[in-house]
């Protein structure tokens, strides 16, 4: 058996690789299987899907070449075509393990959108009920599980399954299976942090990088690389930046295109205020990605660096990279107009332009209603915000109460809306209603805060503004 170790994401994935077999039928047929698996070993894999066919050709009837050929397809990232190789494998043989496995790869590789998550979930269980061993069908199924949640809840509202201790069942399986599979370690600890069990992850992450060289010879430096990402955005949630800032570093030095990494690093120099870091790795991502023409977020690594060089007080530049991210968004990512406006009122304000702030928010509102509503609550928050800057209190109130009716579920969000409201009613001399909005505020920081995230800055700031009415 040749096998193929892959990781697609952060998210590590082991493939079983193109299946061998014996002389199938004539040696025309045998020497185009052997040079299309020496050409898929190279990574060839547009001359490898040619010498398959023409093996397809001699021996239509054969599963094992669909299967085949649906691998060189996952290989390539052609998800859509290589999920009717593996149809064709299984109708032709409905026992056939490997087609079932790696069809669950494929419909997991395109990815949650998509919606084919639960049919990768199907098939790595038709792959377990025919091996009941396959460590490699219960980590994916573990993996896939992951991805149905985040942050403790389900991406659907509407599912009540508990897909967190599913996941670690599965993982668990594996270690009991092959005590030795450490990448199982690494599922349980994106497990916890997608269950916000950060102290719980960060155990099993440490678990799995005991074993390095483990890691390495599964799924090569790709894949530990995916494992100190995963590590560091769970240390960045601990608020352990110094952390997560190193484990990035080793992410990106073992894999120098893991966007992922590059992207989330962005976002930890911009915590810490080392802006000009944060500008490097905006450069590296739109480096990487400048000659991909399926790649559509361009428009936030602009719309980033325009955020730290407003930080930085370099405002025409500021205004050039949200000019860049608005030109990007309106050709590839037009539903995402709302962060641009967003983010350019925000660098308004922060130079006093509050017109042209009102503007962009204005913008923004209509951008969100449209195309993401659900968030729209945020926005009056910054809307009540730039009420309390221009001392037009009776708005601002009007604006921190349209968020707080909007919000679906209290969050730090809503909690900023009634600090807004006790101020804006502190100024206007109506002392009881700042009072009950103050301390709604604290209990909302309390309980939807992360400390290190100005959480503890927030509930002090209340509680100053109850003692000065």
């Amino acid at each position: 058996m040749i096998t193929r170790k892959t990781a697609i994401g952060i998210t590590l994935i082991v493939l079983i690789g193109l299946t061998s077999w014996g002389l199938a039928g004539a040696l025309e047929e045998q020497q185009y299987i052997d040079q299309g698996k020496a050409e898929y070993n190279r990574g060839n894999y547009d001359a490898a899907i040619y010498l398959f066919n023409k093996a397809v050709d001699l021996d239509p009837d054969h599963e094992y070449l669909y299967n085949d050929l649906g691998l060189c397809y996952v290989a390539l990232g052609d998800m859509d075509l290589a999920i009717p190789e593996f149809d064709k494998a299984i109708e032709l043989n409905s026992d056939c393990v490997e087609a079932y496995y790696n069809r669950g790869l494929a419909y997991f590789g395109q990815g949650r959108r998509a919606g084919n998550l639960p049919n990768a979930i199907l098939d790595f269980t038709k792959a377990i009920e025919l091996e009941p061993d396959n460590v490699d069908a219960y980590y994916n199924r573990g993996i896939t599980y992951n991805n149905h949640y985040n942050s403790g809840r389900n991406y659907d509202k509407e599912d009540t399954t508990n897909y967190y201790t599913k996941a670690v069942a599965d993982f668990d399986k594996v270690l009991e299976l092959d005590p030795t599979y450490v990448l199982a370690y690494a599922g349980k600890g994106n497990a916890g942090y997608r269950n916000e069990e950060y102290d719980t992850a960060e155990e099993n992450f440490a678990k799995a990088l005991e074993s390095e060289s483990a890691i390495l010879e599964e799924s090569g430096g790709k894949g530990l690389a995916g494992v100190y990402a995963s590590r560091a955005r769970n240390l960045k949630a601990m608020a352990d930046y110094n952390g997560s800032i190193a484990d990035y570093n080793t992410a990106i030095a073992l894999d120098p295109e893991l966007s992922i990494a590059i992207s989330h690093q962005a976002s930890n120099y911009k915590i810490v205020e080392d802006w000009d870091k944060a500008i490097d790795m905006y450069d590296l991502m739109i480096e990487l990605k400048k000659n991909d023409p399926t790649y559509k977020y361009m428009y936030s690594k602009y719309y980033g660096k325009g955020d730290c060089y407003c930080q930085l007080g370099q405002y025409d530049k500021a205004m050039e990279m949200y000019d860049d991210a608005c030109a990007e968004c309106e050709k590839n990512r037009p539903g995402s107009m709302y962060s641009v406006y967003e983010a350019r009122g925000g660098c308004h304000c922060e130079f006093g332009e509050y017109d042209k702030a009102q503007e962009m928010y204005n913008k923004a509102v209509d951008e969100y209603a449209e195309n993401r509503p659900d968030r729209l609550y945020r926005l009056y928050v910054k809307l009540g915000d730039l009420q309390l800057e221009l001392e037009d209190y009776d708005e601002a109130i009007v604006n921190y109460n349209k968020a707080i009716e909007l919000a679906e579920t209290e969050d730090i969000y809503v909690a900023d809306a009634h600090k807004g409201l006790g101020i804006a009613y502190k100024e206007l001399g109506e002392t009881e209603k700042a009072k009950a909005a103050l301390e709604t505020a604290i209990s909302l920081y309390d309980e939807y805060g992360v400390d290190g995230h100005g959480k503890k800055e927030s509930i002090e700031e209340c509680q100053k503004l109850i003692a000065e009415l």
